[in-house]
Formats: structure tokens, C-alpha cells, sequence
């Protein structure tokens, strides 16, 4: 499936294509090649495996009007699909993008496959995992970068806005690795299994942006940290969602997961999670204490003068 995603997109590469956007400012674009590929992900899941649930991050119209559909609870077995990370990338020419199809069973990764563009015969390779079965490009096995800390010539993935909102402890400081924003969470999740890059952070992926890789950096030999909102410290990533036997969640709920992640091996990704400190921004602390002012509104006779 990821390979057939794979060939759609490129086909596609480099050609004209209509683009529509999910926001006002114009920043989150969808395209018809998108759309396409979800569509087939769909059509083939919903033949071969009819009961189960499919979590796509590209919401048709109808099923934006099936609320029934939504807001029912999901089966056991869920499909997370995102048909293209990185479409800004693939609509300015820049072959950095990913097929992510990722499989939970209440909850819990299992099974996970990426088609990454690679400058091969063929156009790329497809990244595939299961739970305890190791992780494949191809038919060749791969593992993450092993080091005890960040290494400096070695690249690490990190959000565009990491420097303004992050910044290390005294733990890494001077040894935090060659920085690169790819565009792409499934992406630099794929690199980071293949140890192409050391570690990556990111700051709230949605599932489908990250359940393929984050399986794939697992079943590489490697850690994902994770937190949750009502957490103060970091932790090893188990279940998704731990509440799934108690509750099992509707696609409405899933819809709006996020979470922040560390991935690398097992002894950079907890070191890294350590380290992690929130920067301190005056002038943002100002407008917060402005905004809590109740600034008492003008007479009548002030505003006539």
C-alpha cells in the first residue's frame, strides 16, 4: 500500500497540480494528489480488512457529514493514514515527503510503513515495521545512530521555531549535533530509523503524522519520549491512548491528538528529554500580564473630547 501511495505522488512530482487550503493565512495547503492517495489507502484497507477502523488526516466531505461515523467508537484495530507529510515540499519541487501508514490495536503500535522519496532505481523505498519484527528499508535491515550523546557532524531534526521557544540544559550544551527543519514529521521520523539523523524533537505531531515513524525509530533499537499536557516529565511512549480499554475513543476524539515527541537511541532520546528548557521571553510575559488588566472604559465625556 505504501509503495502504491508511493508511485501515485510520483507520478505526480514536479506537474501542475490544484491546490486548495485548510486555513485562511494559506499555510496548510491539500491537493488533489493528496486526496488521491488517501482515497486509494482507503479503497484497499476498507477490501481487505472491512471492520476496521481508518483515521485519515485528509477529511472527505462526507465524511465531515457523517457524524454518526465520527463520533462512534472505534474498533480495535485503527489505520492512521497521512497520504502526504510534507505537501509544501512536494508542491515546490523538493522531493522530501512521506506515505505514513500506521496500525494500532487499542491503542498500541503495530505495525507501520513509510514510502520515502531516495535517489535509487525506483524513486524511493518503503520503510516497513511490526511490533517485535524489527524495521526494514526494503529488504535491508536498519537501526538507529548509536552514540551515549549527541554528536556534532551528526544532523538532528528539529522544529523551524526551536531556537525561539527551546533550549538545551547545561547537559548538552556545545554538543546538541548539525540542526536540519525538513518540513516533514513522517519524514525525519524515517531518518532518524535509518540513523541517517541522530535524534529528532518534535512539538505536537498529530497521530497521523507520527505512528508509522515512531514505531519505525522503536523497532530500530531506538527510544520515543513523549509527555502529556497534565505531565510535568517526560516518558518512554507505551499506548497512545491508555484509556482505549475503559473508552474505547471516537475518530472526533482521535482527530485531535497531539503530543510532543524525542526520538533517538536509547540513551541520546532520554538525554535529550532531560535537557529539554522552555525559553524565557520578557515581553511575552508583559502582554500576558497586559491582557489580565481591565482597563477601565471611557466616559462619555472623555470620548467626546
Amino acid at each position: 500500500m505504501a509503495q502504491g501511495a508511493g508511485d501515485i505522488l510520483a507520478a505526480h512530482f514536479g506537474q501542475k497540480i490544484s491546490i486548495e487550503y485548510k486555513d485562511k493565512e494559506e499555510r496548510d495547503p491539500v491537493t488533489e494528489v493528496d486526496k488521491a492517495c488517501q482515497e486509494y489507502l482507503v479503497g484497499e484497507i476498507s477490501r481487505l480488512f472491512p471492520d476496521h477502523s481508518i483515521l485519515g488526516e485528509e477529511e472527505s466531505e462526507e465524511s465531515k457529514k457523517d457524524t454518526d461515523a465520527t463520533e462512534t467508537p472505534c474498533g480495535d484495530f485503527l489505520w492512521v493514514l497521512d497520504p502526504l507529510d510534507g505537501t509544501t515540499n512536494f508542491l515546490n519541487g523538493l522531493p522530501v515527503y512521506a506515505v505514513s501508514i500506521g496500525v494500532l490495536h487499542r491503542g498500541r503500535l503495530l505495525a507501520g510503513a513509510l514510502f520515502i522519496p531516495w535517489p535509487k532505481p525506483g524513486g524511493g523505498f518503503v520503510l516497513h515495521c511490526r511490533q517485535g519484527g524489527g524495521c526494514f528499508a526494503g529488504e535491508e535491515p536498519v537501526e538507529v545512530y548509536k552514540s551515549d550523546e549527541p554528536v556534532n557532524n551528526r544532523l538532528a531534526g528539529l522544529p523551524g521555531h526551536f531556537s525561539y521557544f527551546t533550549k538545551y540544559g547545561k547537559g548538552l550544551r556545545g554538543k546538541s549535533g548539525e540542526p536540519r527543519t525538513t518540513g516533514s514529521i513522517a519524514y525525519e521520523l524515517a531518518m532518524t530509523a535509518c540513523g541517517v539523523m541522530q535524534y529528532a524533537v518534535f512539538g505536537a505531531p498529530r497521530m497521523w503524522d507520527m505512528a508509522a515513524g515512531a514505531l519505525a525509530v522503536m523497532e530500530a533499537g531506538g527510544t520515543v519520549m513523549t509527555r502529556s499536557p497534565k505531565e510535568k516529565g517526560w516518558h518512554v511512549m507505551d499506548n497512545l491512548v491508555p484509556t482505549w480499554q475503559e473508552k474505547p475513543p471516537t475518530l472526533k476524539e482521535l482527530r485531535r491528538w497531539a503530543a510532543p515527541l524525542v526520538v533517538g537511541n536509547n540513551q541520546v532520546a532520554p538525554l535529550l528529554a532531560a535537557n529539554l528548557r522552555p525559553r524565557f521571553h520578557p515581553m511575552a510575559k508583559v502582554r500576558r500580564l497586559t491582557r489580565r488588566i481591565h482597563w477601565p472604559k471611557k466616559t462619555k465625556q472623555k470620548e467626546s473630547e
